[in-house]
Formats: structure tokens, sequence, C-alpha cells
């Protein structure tokens, strides 16, 4: 499950300046080392809470290395010089000059082999988090993270899911990177109350307990605004259970925590496979979201919450399929008449008693409905024996019928030539598909995460 890394020396040209490099080694290192060279490392988290870090500094692990625990981390970078916190492992120098017989050693005391390893059981340290950040332009690249401890109960009084997150970026986190990463049964993987982030390239699976009783495990909890969710894997996050059934999924803006202001979210090219929903928008008065050329293969809805203004819907595929799918709705709502979404460039593919925009019916008390009639064009709609697909009137730039999918039980949803969806979708500010390639490249424009 772990990724594997180079067996060179990290490559840091991108970050390294004039600043120090710190080195952590859980293997041959010792906390009372200055961490300062790779004879010298240190060997656990300890240093990284009691010392204070410069802009241009590098913390890097020992690849193969294990970690338990948490740090809070409070130091900060700036735009030009972030903090970055990564690993290291046995440059080509070492392999060249040493005899096989003796690469052992070597590599023990350098590193090799799979990224290293953190995970927090203990809620009593950190409520679980492994690096609870406090800083702004931190970069956090290439580790692993794995089962961390769940709260002991939580409600809105104590809010104890809201203190989770493998990496917690607190309210000072600004401008901080997490790039490829793996989380595994993370009941929350990366908890967001900062701005102007970016989380991109990782890898979050198989989270599929509950982490309190109303609670599913959550891939990425965000709270404040102007943060960007993009390139990511999340596959077996949510858990049924509790009191609706099941519960938890990818992204969830969580208006239960106190500091929420989750606005101006932009969440695009994700692959999100065999969740318990999409996107949770749980939270009342939200506006500005763009969920752009994603995948989602998942149970339960798309985008659901409550009041969602100014919610921008583009060249996703959305597939409804999987059961127990205990939510039958793709977009769904506490409050109607709150909403705002545009929607358009989209396939979608729902089980034959699903509606993709209802049913609609007047709310009584806290039940969910269809999100209704918002503006809506050039989406493709399939579902067989299904006699109303949509639950509102289509537009006439939509199409009703087969995506031709390259291959659709086994998952692969890219277009073949002969797919209704190419050259019917209208121009957005995406210039590149779900796999990296340029849009309108053959017959123009297409619909779905996928162009032709």
């Amino acid at each position: 499950m772990k990724k594997i890394i180079l067996p060179l020396l990290f490559c840091l040209s991108c970050y390294l300046t004039q600043s120090a490099v710190w080195y952590i080694n859980s293997t041959s290192g010792d906390d009372a080392n200055s961490g300062r060279f790779l004879d010298q490392p240190w060997k656990t988290l300890t240093n990284l809470s009691s010392k204070k870090f410069s802009p241009g500094d590098s913390l890097l692990f020992a690849a193969g290395t294990a970690y338990k625990g948490g740090c809070v981390f409070t130091s900060s970078g700036t735009k030009n010089h972030p903090v970055y916190i990564g690993v290291y492992s046995a440059g080509a120098q070492n392999l060249l000059a040493n005899e096989r017989s003796v690469l052992g050693s070597i590599f023990k005391k350098y590193g090799a082999g799979l990224a290293p390893s953190f995970t927090n059981p203990d809620w009593d340290i950190l409520n679980g988090n492994v690096f609870q950040i406090h800083g702004g332009h931190i970069i956090i690249e290439g580790l692993y993270f794995h089962d961390n401890a769940k709260p002991p109960g939580s409600n809105k009084k104590n809010q104890n899911v809201q203190k989770m997150g493998a990496i917690y970026l607190a309210e000072e986190a600004n401008y901080s990177i997490i790039k490829n990463c793996e989380f595994y049964r993370t009941p929350v993987g990366i908890k967001i109350k900062s701005s102007h982030n970016l989380i991109s390239h990782n890898y979050l699976h198989d989270a599929d307990e509950m982490m309190a009783q109303s609670w599913g495990p959550i891939a990425i909890m965000i709270v404040a605004p102007y943060n960007e969710i993009s390139h990511n894997r999340i596959t077996g996050y949510g858990a049924y259970g509790g009191p609706y059934g099941s519960d938890g999924g990818v992204i969830e803006l969580d208006g239960v925590d106190t500091g929420f202001h989750a606005s101006s979210i932009n969440i695009h090219h994700n692959v999100s496979i065999n969740n318990h929903g999409f996107l949770e928008i749980a939270a009342r008065n939200v506006d500005s979201i763009m969920v752009a050329f994603n995948l989602s293969d998942d149970k339960n809805q798309f985008i659901g919450g409550g009041s969602m203004k100014a919610i921008q819907v583009l060249n996703n595929t959305v597939i409804r399929i999987r059961e127990p799918n205990v939510d039958r709705f793709v977009f769904w709502t506490f409050y109607p008449e709150g909403c705002g979404f545009t929607i358009w460039n989209n396939i979608f593919v729902v089980a034959k008693d699903i509606q993709v925009f209802g049913p609609v019916r007047s709310v009584v008390g806290h039940k969910r409905t269809g999100i209704g009639n918002h503006p809506h064009n050039n989406n493709l709609y399939y579902s067989p024996g299904n006699p109303d697909v949509m639950g509102i009137p289509k537009d006439k730039t939509e199409i009703i019928g087969d995506p031709g999918f390259v291959d659709f039980v086994n998952g692969n949803y890219r277009l073949t030539k002969s797919s209704a969806a190419i050259g019917k979708a209208i121009q957005t500010l995406f210039t590149f598909d779900l796999d990296g390639y340029s849009t309108g490249r053959n017959q123009g424009l297409d619909i779905g995460a996928y162009d032709f």
C-alpha cells in the first residue's frame, strides 16, 4: 500500500536555499544529535515541536523509517522560501562507492525503500494529529500516514471530530501545500482551518469504520475559504451505520466547526471511487464552490448540503450505480429555495430509481430533497429503464442516452469515438481533462471529465 521512494537523495532543488537541512531517522538517529548532518539525524518528532525553523529550511525523514505520535509545528516559511517537510534516501553516490555486502548498513544509516510512515493511535496525544501545523508557507510531500485515533465520542459541545486530522492545518497555516502523500485508515486525513492551501496528488483510502456515533470517516475536512483540492485519488472512505445509515466520504465543508467560513473552494481533477459521497456542504450560506473535471463513482450523493449558492458543476463524470446506496440523490439539500447551481458539460449515470435533480418536494423538518431546476445545459444522462432520469425538464442542449464508455463494467469511463458526448460541450476556464490532455484536441469540446 505504501509508495516506493526512488533510491536517490530526494530532489529538493525547488525548495533548498542557503537555509538549513535537518534529518530525522528513527532507525539510526538520536534526538540529542544536531540533526544537521546525515551522520547525526534526530530520532523522533520531538525536536519538531521544541525548535524553531527558518524560512527555506528542510526537514527530511529517512525513507523506510516509522514514527509514532504527533508534533505541534509552529515555524513558518515565506512565499519564496517555504519550510519543506519531505523525504531523503541513500543516493547513487553511496551505492557506487560501496560493495553490495555493506549496503545493508548504508540503507539503515541513510534510508531506503518505502515512504516514511506516521501513525498516532492515541487520542490523548494531540487528538490523533500527526502534524499539527500552526505556521504558514509549509510544504509536506511524500509521507505515509496510517491508523490514526478515533475520538472518544463527539457532539456540538466538545467538537472532537473537528479536532481531527492526520495533517491538521490550523488557522495560521495559510499558503501551505500537501502533495504526493498517502493516507490509509485515517478517520480524517486532512483538516483545513486556514486559507490559500493546495491539497494535490495525494492518495487517501480505506477508512471504513464509523469514527463517532453520527460521523463516518472523511478524507478532507474544510473550514476556511480560498482552498484548492485537485488531482487527488480517494477510495473507500465512509461507513455504514449510525443514525443516517451511512456517513462520511471524500470532502466535507464542516459547518459544525465554530470557525467555519468555507466559501470560494476549487475542487477539480480528482478521482473518487467507492466512497460514501463526494462533497457534503454541512453548513449554511456557502457560496462560490467550483466542482470540475472530477470522476465520482461513489455511493450516495455527488453534492449535498444546506444553503449552497454559486455552485458551479462542470465537466464531471458522475456514476451512481453502486449498492447499497443509502442516499438516493445525486444532488440534495435541506433548503432548496436557498440554493443556486450552474450545471453543465457533465455525464450522469444513475440507477433506475434515481433522478439527478429530484425528487423535489416541500421540506418538512430536517429532511433531504432534490435541488430542483437550476441552470443546466450540455449534460448527458443515462439510466436504462428510468422513465424520468432528470426529475426536471431537459434543456434542448442536453442528451439522454448511452455515453459510450470504453469499458463501463470495469470502470473505464473514457469515451469511445462513437460517444454522443464528443463535441457537445461548451467552453470553460479549464483547458485540460482528468487525464491531463488538452480539451478539444480532436472533435471539439467533450462532455464529462475525459476528453476523447
